[in-house]
């Protein structure tokens, strides 16, 4: 097995050295060393190498791992495995991996009496995901490297048979029902009172942040307490955590990014600063376990003092069921998962130009080309936003989501008016099938570019010409998504491009076309909206 090892250069660098190394029983004493320093640093709790048990804990996901050791009936293959993950751990693998690692191992040895039986590991890779056959092959084949063994050549044989794994780009719930979540969201939080929404203030805080910042759900739940920051010069900011991982080291590094953030932002998090006081809960982190077990019926003990991603987690279902179905009676809708904000995040940043530097930056990505996966999510989206914004329309609510992504807190309810008789249409202009509201004496100097796509337009055509004015709306509205999928296919063969993004004006060149986008999304609804008033939207 190559192990990456990070050594000192000279005392003020590091370099990394790779080292090829097979088990050796005669060499037990590296093996209790490695382990001994690991267990030094915190990396490892168990009394001795020899120990049944392991507990690896992991800060970042705010877990214990229990490795268990428990395939001694195989010999030499026990102490091999456990030297096996003491080396991976050594050289940067998380307690996560190791653990999964552990688990994939021992499932393999028993299931082969000790790899005897090599048949049954195909056999067991055969009734595996593709994605999880590819790592049982990779594990197996570091293994072997490490440990050489009589069926080795043949494992390997049956390791390589493995596909490589491809992974698609990940399911999202369905846009639409993102949306709607949005505005239970917005509506619970800002209307219920406070001894319904306390309880869930950490999932409004993080349908806050994380749709507009691209954070994974084991970093923002990392946020300390003294997150926000009010500068001299009036702006807000708020500190992100972003967990970097140390090459070929156990270390996982947390910096914080200072974000600036609204009014609105800043306050709500303060409030909710100011609730923790009250509660008498003192701790380093936004999300203390103490506020987390207030709720619970059952208190648990928790070996970290902040809420864990499984906490979360449990939260997130509880407030679908105690307030999306509960509350607003959405039965219905496609669960959104924690992790799901951050592919938001960075699908709003790609639909409001942001180049792919600023979006890999921001989302902590170190290969440029991650972001494209996300964008094939990008046309469903807007058709989506296009949809739920047309309702809005006919329900008297437009979106000035805009400035702050298109999935927030800005979507605010506006008076469209009444639906008009025959009688109102008297004081009004008439135009292409229908009436203009507008002012005769600044009419036509105000108008737009096409009467479909204003908010003063009133659709009414006569009896005999209804079927040729809905064709016209419907004309309309296939334009304007023709032109909106030119402009997503044209930001994304210059977001994947690297020489289109290398290019002096690549940023202005995608913020045009992303205000032109937003321009064609926001018409569509409208056109959309006056389609579903006539019950004739498709």
């Amino acid at each position: 097995m190559e192990l990456k090892l990070s050594q000192d250069l000279f005392g003020n660098a590091n370099v990394t050295v790779v080292e090829q190394i097979y088990y050796d029983d005669t060499e037990k004493e590296r093996y209790l060393n490695t382990f001994s320093s690991l267990k030094e640093n915190g990396y490892i709790s168990a009394n001795s190498f020899n120990d049944h048990v392991w507990i690896m804990p992991c800060p970042i996901k705010a877990n214990d791992f229990r490795l268990v050791f428990n395939i001694e009936i195989f010999g030499v293959l026990n102490q091999a495995v456990k030297a096996f993950i003491i080396l991976r751990r050594s050289s940067g693998v998380s307690p996560h991996n190791c653990y999964d690692e552990l688990q994939l191992l021992k499932k393999t040895i028993r299931v082969s009496n000790g790899f005897k039986k090599t048949d049954r590991i195909k056999q067991t890779m055969l009734s595996m995901s593709a994605p999880r056959a590819y790592k049982l092959s990779n594990v197996l084949k570091n293994f072997i490297s490490f440990f050489p063994c009589e069926q080795g050549e043949e494992i390997l044989g049956i390791c390589n048979t493995a596909p490589f794994a491809i992974y698609g780009n990940r399911d999202l719930p369905h846009f639409h029902d993102v949306l709607i979540f949005n505005d239970i969201v917005n509506d619970f939080f800002q209307t219920k009172p406070i001894e319904l929404t306390l309880k869930f203030m950490p999932i409004m805080i993080w349908w806050l942040i994380t749709n507009i910042i691209p954070q994974r759900p084991t970093e923002f739940l990392l946020t300390n307490k003294d997150c926000l920051e009010h500068r001299p010069d009036g702006s807000m900011w708020l500190k992100v955590p972003r967990i970097k991982n140390e090459n070929d080291s156990p270390d996982r590094v947390i910096r914080y990014d200072s974000i600036q953030i609204d009014r609105k932002t800043y306050q709500i998090i303060s409030s909710y600063k100011l609730k923790l006081i009250e509660l008498g809960i003192e701790d380093d982190y936004l999300f203390p376990r103490d506020f987390y077990q207030l709720f619970r019926k059952r208190p648990r003990r928790q070996a970290f003092n902040r809420v864990t991603l499984y906490n979360f987690d449990l939260l997130l279902q509880e407030f679908y069921t105690e307030v999306v179905e509960g509350v607003y009676s959405e039965t219905s809708l496609e669960k959104i998962k924690p992790g799901d904000t951050r592919h938001f995040a960075i699908i709003n940043m790609f639909l409001q130009g942001f180049n792919m530097l600023s979006i890999a930056r921001m989302a902590g990505h170190d290969v440029i080309a991650t972001q494209e996966n996300y964008y094939s999510h990008a046309e469903h989206f807007s058709q989506s936003y296009v949809y739920i914004l047309a309702q809005h329309m006919l329900e008297r609510k437009i979106s000035d989501t805009i400035p702050e992504g298109f999935i927030g807190w800005r979507r605010d309810a506006y008076d469209r008016g009444k639906i008009y008789n025959d009688q109102d249409t008297l004081k009004m202009l008439k135009v292409e099938y229908g009436y203009c509201k507008e002012k005769s004496e600044i009419f036509p100097s105000s108008c737009v570019e096409d009467c479909r796509m204003c908010n003063n337009y009133v659709f009414k055509p006569v009896i005999e010409k209804y079927e040729q004015g809905i064709k016209w709306l419907q004309d309309y509205s296939t334009f304007l998504n023709q032109r909106m999928n030119e402009i997503l296919s044209i930001m994304k063969k210059q977001c994947s491009s690297s020489h289109l993004s290398g290019h002096p004006r690549s940023e202005e060149i995608l913020k045009a076309n992303s205000m032109n986008l937003v321009k064609y999304m926001n018409q569509k609804a409208m056109v959309d909206s006056k389609l579903m008033e006539e019950d004739r939207y498709d």
